[in-house]
This record gives structure tokens, C-alpha cells and sequence, in this order.
């Protein structure tokens, strides 16, 4: 029976190989997709090349800049910039839509600025050419094109009933045709795979990025056998070849453009996010109900002073054994801090909960499926820019508590013009060093997709024994 299997399916390969519309086919999109990685390497080479030299460039000004009070250089601030993932080589994901740098400055917690879609046109807001653009939309094309004739052209030519006469099973000539197509599949994508693999090697990866390629290569596979076994339970049940291809660019047309959309719309409208100006006005709000550090004079200020006297046994801030100018700017900056992460944080989670219903609704749809698996494991999703802009942060804090600590340690009260007597005191402050989410990490955030996706492909096996043994002969 195997035997059967393997020699129906070296038919079918070869049959296919001799088509010139399938070189044809084949060979424009393997061009194309060899010119998104060209493309993709460029950016990649680009950006991190930008990244390398506006994060020397922060870092020299933030070093370099003229002694003055620790606070005042709070205020100076300094940028915290979002390495480029070696996976944007094949899938850039929400990168140009988030931001690639933050300002870091004290009092307040910024979102990232410079999106890089806001300089490119509207087309390129649509769609981009990316290996995932070809991977993900293109090549299921290409499955369809494939396997829509597999059973119509038996039947219209009366070749189908002669086939099952001779005593070879229904199943068996199913799986023949599904193993010819992978094979098919495979002369195209493991060539193709493996120099995705070669430019990796070339650039700045880790076994890390090395293991996610491998498991999103994995994904793929799978997201092709759905389609291909869809493709070929239409071809078994249509009447002739113009039905099953109508049917087969329905699926296509509604899983990779109607779907996600509607589903998008359906998410933001059952948790619409707020305004500008109402996020704005609420965090003023929360802001007034807190300790001013540069407002000493205000009542909570001169409650939280009585209370430091009252702590240290004194009665004048003169008479502290610390500078209390630095103990209320840090106290003000600790306050101003829960505010902002407070509001940031219910900001996002609308977004999340907008994620949320996005990926437990992406069912109906395996390219959304995929689409969100490929950005996670290359690190250019919604949840990985989270975590660098909550690294960013949690190193603003500890950055500004340091400054507020040395004005607070070595100052006396009042003393405005006082500057850190080490000249390199700048220079020995911690730089900002983004540690990528893992990637047990991000299986963990994926697992729901992933198990979506094989259950996609389990009922397309169903789907295709089930119709081919009904309808195969009709």
C-alpha cells in the first residue's frame, strides 16, 4: 500500500515538473521571494546600523555632557533605543508601527517615538515585500493553483473511475496526490528555508534566533499541509476544475483579508481605547493628588515634610543629616512614577484585551494564525515591543533614583550649584542593555495559536478523508 502511495506520488511530481505553468508559477514566486530577502537584508543591514550608531551617540552625550546638578541632568535625560531582531530579517511584524526609541527623562514615563511607517507612503502600509508577505499569503496561492485539478481533471476526463477499476483505494490515490504535492513543495521551500538559514548565519543571531527559525520553518510546513489538504478535499468534492478554483480563492480571499479585518474591527469596538486628551487629562488629574517635588510648598508636600522632621527628631530641614531637596524630588519622581505606570498599564491592557479576543477568535482563520505565530517568534509583535518599553522604564527609574540619591547623599540643602565631584560620574552610571524575551517566554504567550493551527490541520485530514471517500466519484 505504501509502495502505491509513493508511486502515485512520483507521478503526480513528475507530471507537475513537466507543466510549464508550474515552473512558470513556481519560478516567479521563488524570484520574488528571493528579492524580499534581499530587500529584508538591506533594511536589516540598515537599521541595525542606525541603531548601532544613535545608541554610541546617546550614550556619548549622556557621558559627555558638562558637570552640573544630578537632577538638572535627570531632566537632561537620554534615549533608550530598540535593538533590530535578527528575524526582521523574514518578518518585521509592528516594528515601523511602534517605535524605536524612548525618551528617558525625569518625571515622566514617554512611549516610543520615530515610527518608521511615517515616513513610507500608503502603499506600504497595505503590504510589504517580506519573505513572511511571500511566505504567509503567496504560496498558499501557489497550493491552490497546484491541487485544484487534482480530482476535477480525473473526473473530466473519465480518467477517475478507470484509476479506481484497477483496484487502487480511494484513500490510497488521496494520499498519493497529497504527497506529490508535498514533494513539490518541498523541491521550492527547503532551498529556500536553508539560505534564509545561511543569511542568519551572517548576521548578529544567537541559537535562540537559531531555534525560533527552525520552529517557525516547522509552523509553516503545517500551515501549508492545511492548505493543501483543503485544496485537495475541494478538488475531491467539486464537479469540475471551476468550481473547485473558485471555492479554493473564496477560502484564500476571506482567511487572509476578511477575517482578519473583521475581526480587528469586532476587537477594537469591545474595548475601545480613549482619546488623547481624555489618557492626558486623567494622568494630570492623578498627578495633582501627589507629592510635587518641585513644588515644595504645596499641602501634601508640607505634610510628607513634617513627617520626614518628625522621623529624623528635628525641627528644620537645615537640620537633616541629608540633603531633603533630594529626598522630596525622588519622592515626587516615586509618586509620578506609579502614576504613569498605572495609566500605561490600563492603556495596555485594553490593548492586550484587544489581542486577546484577536487571537482567541483567529480560529477562523489559519493565516491569522500564522501571521501572529511569525511576529512572535521573530520578536516584532505587540507583546515583545511591551517588554522592551517596560525594560526601558524599570532602567528610567533606576536611573533617576540614583541621581535624586547622589543630590540627596552629598548636597547640602539649597545648594543648587552643587555638582558630583567625580568627574567621570556619568560615565560610571549603568547603560541601558535590552535583554530580548525568551523564547519559552514567548511559547508560552503562543501556545493557544500554535494548538488553533494543528487542530486546523487535523480537520482538514478529517475534512479530506471523509469528502474523497464520498464524493471522490461523483
Amino acid at each position: 500500500m505504501i509502495n502505491l502511495v509513493v508511486h502515485i506520488a512520483q507521478k503526480e511530481f513528475t507530471e507537475a515538473l513537466r507543466d510549464s505553468r508550474f515552473r512558470l508559477i513556481s519560478g516567479f514566486l521563488v524570484g520574488l521571494l528571493l528579492f524580499s530577502m534581499l530587500v529584508s537584508w538591506n533594511y536589516y543591514q540598515k537599521t541595525a546600523e542606525e541603531f548601532k550608531t544613535a545608541q554610541g551617540t546617546a550614550r556619548q552625550q549622556w557621558e559627555n555632557q558638562p558637570m552640573k546638578n544630578p537632577h538638572s541632568a535627570a531632566h537632561f535625560g537620554t534615549f533608550a533605543f530598540k535593538p533590530v531582531p535578527t528575524l526582521a530579517l523574514i518578518d518585521n511584524g509592528l516594528d515601523k508601527y511602534l517605535g524605536i526609541s524612548v525618551f528617558l527623562e525625569a518625571h515622566r514615563q514617554n512611549t516610543a517615538q520615530y515610527k518608521q511607517i511615517a515616513d513610507q507612503n500608503d502603499l506600504a502600509r497595505f503590504a510589504e515585500l517580506t519573505p513572511a508577505f511571500v511566505f504567509t499569503y503567496l504560496f498558499p496561492l501557489l497550493i491552490i493553483l497546484l491541487a485544484f485539478q487534482a480530482f476535477t481533471i480525473e473526473k473530466e476526463r473519465d480518467t477517475l473511475r478507470l484509476l479506481l477499476s484497477q483496484g487502487i483505494p480511494i484513500q490510497t490515490l488521496a494520499w498519493g496526490k497529497v504527497l506529490g504535492l508535498v514533494g513539490l513543495l518541498a523541491l521550492i521551500l527547503l532551498p529556500v528555508w536553508s539560505l534564509g538559514l545561511i543569511f542568519l548565519l551572517f548576521s548578529d543571531c544567537q541559537t535562540d534566533d537559531i531555534l525560533r527559525y527552525v520552529l517557525l520553518c516547522g509552523l509553516l510546513a503545517v500551515y501549508y499541509a492545511v492548505f493543501v489538504q483543503v485544496s485537495m478535499t475541494v478538488s475531491a468534492w467539486a464537479k469540475n476544475g471551476n468550481v473547485a478554483l473558485l471555492t479554493l480563492l473564496g477560502f484564500w480571499v476571506i482567511s487572509t483579508f476578511l477575517v482578519p479585518k473583521l475581526l480587528a474591527n469586532v476587537s477594537k469596538n469591545l474595548y475601545p481605547t480613549p482619546s488623547a486628551i481624555a489618557y492626558q487629562t486623567q494622568i494630570k488629574e492623578a498627578l495633582e493628588k501627589g507629592i510635587d517635588g518641585h513644588n515644595p510648598f504645596s499641602e501634601r508636600s508640607k505634610i510628607f515634610e513634617d513627617s520626614v522632621l518628625k522621623a529624623n527628631k528635628v525641627d528644620s530641614i537645615h537640620k537633616l543629616p541629608f540633603n531633603y531637596s533630594g529626598l522630596i524630588m525622588q519622592t515626587g519622581e516615586e509618586h509620578e512614577t506609579v502614576v504613569y505606570a498605572k495609566a500605561m498599564k490600563k492603556l495596555n491592557d485594553i490593548y492586550m484585551d484587544q489581542l486577546n479576543a484577536y487571537s482567541a477568535s483567529a480560529f477562523f482563520s489559519p493565516t491569522i494564525l500564522v501571521k501572529m505565530l511569525s511576529m512572535q517568534l521573530s520578536k516584532t509583535d505587540l507583546l515583545s515591543h511591551y517588554d522592551f518599553a517596560q525594560q526601558a522604564e524599570n532602567y528610567r527609574i533606576a536611573l533617576v533614583r540614583n541621581l535624586n540619591y547622589d543630590l540627596k547623599d552629598h548636597a547640602k540643602y539649597g545648594d543648587w550649584e552643587y555638582k558630583p565631584a567625580d568627574k567621570d560620574f556619568f560615565k560610571k552610571t549603568v547603560d541601558f542593555s535590552y535583554q530580548p524575551i525568551s523564547l519559552a517566554t514567548t511559547l508560552e504567550k503562543a501556545w493557544l495559536s500554535i494548538g488553533f493551527l494543528l487542530v486546523w490541520w487535523g480537520l482538514s485530514v478529517v475534512g479530506l478523508i471523509v469528502i474523497s471517500k464520498n464524493y471522490i466519484t461523483g
